[in-house]
């Protein structure tokens, strides 16, 4: 009750109090928004990776490639499935053994888009070699040595194209190497490019050792930073081992002319490193060079108009040979330009190993293969380039009791059958021969690091200080010739093969080069 002016009296209901729930719930519920902005995206129901492929694996990237870790049931890519699926059932037999095992990741940029064929880089021989070498390192009675124990379990990895989804797979394999997987090393990698360096920076980083198979530029490898070893011959090797070959052609041949073509593209690394590491080497052993580098820019258009002019400038030269510091594919633009019937001038191009790329760019149609060949033949080029690996190259570099090829061909035949003749050429291009020992020389590491009775514990930490020991007279016989590592995780001093690549598609061993 209150009293009015007048004195008289009324009713006035108490003022009802004021209400703040809906203001707390609005309040709760934004910040609840806010949180699942921030958290949600984290969480597994939602983890920002794309539809899945298989388990574990997901679509990633612009093109929504398959990237992630297969035990061989998935296949990436159709030309890999009989590989893939003896990679599954040996896997299999590993895991129902009841034997101790681990796991090495063989990992490749596996996907490729319509006219880049020559990204797969012979990625099926490669895998091939790799499968075999899980083969021999399991059955003892496949006369490998090396005892059985433990199992190597092979997975497969995918860099994706050009190795551009590096982080979604080195992310996986960091996981899986702390997992119940047992990943204790990588293979293989690829091509030399700027995500091959990112993964292996990454893996490095996480202290999982790796194993390069094809992979050669230079700057992967560094004595400061351990951890990235590899099979094949570096760029700076390839380099010196082709000086040494036309330096021996200007003393045989007096006027001997060599000049140069090099690719200014600073983001191929393969491409970089091969014309600096040649340049070096041509300094020091002092090999003389004609007139300035003919320079092209691939990875823009214009690259076909520029190799016109690149071939006018070398018939005008007139070199007896050329040093390219390039890539295959790139080789083939030479080629063509060099086959106009205004050009056609003889010369000799030596160069590294990507010179494969030539052929497995041709793969689109027969016709388009027959192309090449007609434009080879008319252009009067002579391709040699330094191979990793030639089946003529044990051969020459052990006594013939220990050369470890006879067995080799023998499983390969068994596995993937074919004739002696189609076995031989199929290991002409050095690819399964480089895959097998990359996966050979980490299983010997392996075993190594789990001792006389293959009971020892192995992780990536023990594989690395077994890697660190295989140096000088603890060198691995590899089907490429023997391997130990210099302090950088380079092959140290690792012969190689030169080969004249035919327009028939046959790869011809003419001698070993060293470094």
């Amino acid at each position: 009750m209150v009293v009015d002016p007048d004195g008289g009296l009324r009713f006035q209901p108490r003022r009802p109090r004021r209400l703040k729930w809906p203001w707390q719930v609005a309040g709760i519920l934004a910040i609840a928004a806010l949180a699942w902005a921030v958290i949600g995206p984290l969480t597994p129901a939602d983890d920002g990776k794309g539809a899945e492929c298989a388990p574990g694996i997901h679509q990633t990237g612009p093109r929504k490639e398959c990237i992630g870790v297969s035990d061989g049931s998935f296949v990436f890519e159709d030309s890999l499935k009989d590989v893939m699926s003896k990679i599954a059932t040996e896997n299999g037999r590993v895991e129902k053994s009841g034997k101790k095992y681990v796991s090495v990741v063989y990992a490749e940029p596996l996907t490729t888009v319509p006219g880049e064929e020559e990204a797969k880089y012979g990625l099926r021989g490669e895998l091939m070699g790799a499968y075999l070498a899980q083969r021999e390192l399991n059955d003892p009675e496949l006369g490998a040595g090396r005892g059985d124990l433990p199992q190597i379990r092979l997975l497969v990895g995918n860099l994706g194209l050009r190795s551009e989804q590096w982080k979604e797979l080195t992310d996986d394999l960091i996981d899986r190497s702390a997992g119940k997987d047992q990943v204790v090393a990588v293979a293989g990698f690829g091509q030399s490019r700027g995500g091959t360096r990112h993964a292996v920076d990454a893996l490095r980083e996480a202290g999982i050792p790796m194993m390069g198979a094809t992979v050669t530029a230079d700057g992967l490898a560094d004595a400061a930073h351990t951890g990235f070893f590899r099979v094949s011959a570096p760029n700076r090797d390839q380099a010196a081992g082709a000086v040494n070959y036309l330096k021996e052609q200007q003393r045989k041949h007096p006027g001997y002319k060599v000049a140069v073509i090099r690719d200014r593209n600073t983001d191929d690394i393969y491409n970089t490193s091969l014309s600096t590491s040649f340049g070096t080497a041509a300094k020091a052993k002092g090999l003389r060079l004609e007139g300035a580098p003919l320079e092209y820019l691939s990875g823009v258009d214009g690259v076909t108009n520029a190799f016109s002019s690149v071939a006018d400038k070398v018939c005008d030269l007139a070199p007896d040979a050329v040093f390219f510091a390039g890539r295959g594919l790139n080789i083939r633009n030479f080629i063509n330009s060099m086959s106009a019937p205004d050009r056609r001038c003889t010369v000799t191009l030596v160069t590294g190993d990507d010179a494969l790329g030539a052929y497995y760019g041709t793969k689109e149609s027969e016709q388009r293969r027959e192309k090449l060949r007609t434009e080879w033949r008319d252009s009067r080029v002579t391709v040699l380039y330094t191979a990793l690996g030639h089946p003529a190259l044990a051969g020459a570099l052990y006594e013939k009791p220990n050369d470890p090829l006879p067995d080799f061909v023998d499983l390969y035949r068994a596995e993937f059958g074919g004739s002696d003749d189609a076995v031989a050429k199929a290991l002409e291009d050095g690819q399964s021969i480089l895959g097998h020992d990359a996966v050979w020389t980490l299983g010997v590491a392996v075993r190594n690091a789990a001792g006389p009775d293959g009971k020892g514990p192995v992780n990536p930490g023990a594989t690395l200080q077994m890697l660190l020991q295989l140096g000088g007279s603890k060198a691995v016989s590899g089907l490429s010739g023997p391997i130990a590592f210099a302090s950088d995780g380079n092959p140290d001093g690792k012969p190689m093969a030169l080969v004249r690549m035919e327009p028939s598609g046959t790869y011809t061993f003419r001698q070993v080069l060293r470094p």
